[in-house]
């Protein structure tokens, strides 16, 4: 193995260490009330390893939320642009969540976490996406407009069918999304 390749997996081992241990951490106590030092403990490292690749605990669940949304929303996009049906696309990803709902549960639960701010910043295709189903003869600002709305709305529909438990099917609940989205997209 060479020397590049046995880093990047020291790297990659580190962060999965310190990862593991701040889930662990939120389990019993909110992101405030973490120390590095306990985080460090948990995680089996010096704090040292831990300034080297964060700046602090917030940079570790902001990084782990990233890496979710971009598995999960990249997912639909990829689909989505080779063709395939969004409701089928949309109901995959809600099972995902739903299936890791322990942890989306603790990633919504932090005060500092903005989901629509990083599904914005992870999925600039998105309002590509809304404006092109825009009828034409909408202006450049209407269509941002309609597309930040779909996008605050559909967040907000989510985080409420994550917060009761999934209560609806994934199917159910993709299916209302698209109803609502479809009917602020096309005005009815």
């Amino acid at each position: 193995m060479s020397e590049k390749n046995h880093a990047n997996q020291r790297v990659r081992l580190t962060k999965s260490l310190i990862h593991k241990a701040l889930l662990e951490l939120l389990k019993t106590q909110n992101i405030n009330k973490i120390s590095i030092r306990e985080l460090c403990q948990v995680a089996g490292i010096n704090r040292t390893t831990f300034y080297n690749h964060y700046g602090s605990q917030y940079d570790v669940i902001n990084e782990i939320a990233k890496e979710y949304v971009e598995s999960t929303s990249y997912t639909v996009i990829k689909d989505l642009e080779a063709g395939k049906n969004i409701m089928e696309c949309l109901t995959q990803v809600l099972q995902y969540i739903k299936d890791n709902l322990e942890f989306t549960k603790l990633v919504l639960g932090q005060d500092n976490y903005d989901l629509v701010g990083c599904l914005t910043i992870s999925l600039p295709k998105f309002d590509e996406m809304v404006i092109r189903n825009l009828p034409p003869e909408l202006d450049l600002d209407q269509k941002k407009a309609i597309s930040s709305y779909v996008q605050y709305g559909t967040v907000r529909l989510l985080k409420e069918w994550i917060l009761s438990d999934c209560m609806k099917s994934p199917g159910e609940e993709a299916a209302l999304i698209l109803f609502v989205a479809g009917r602020t997209i096309g005005g009815r």
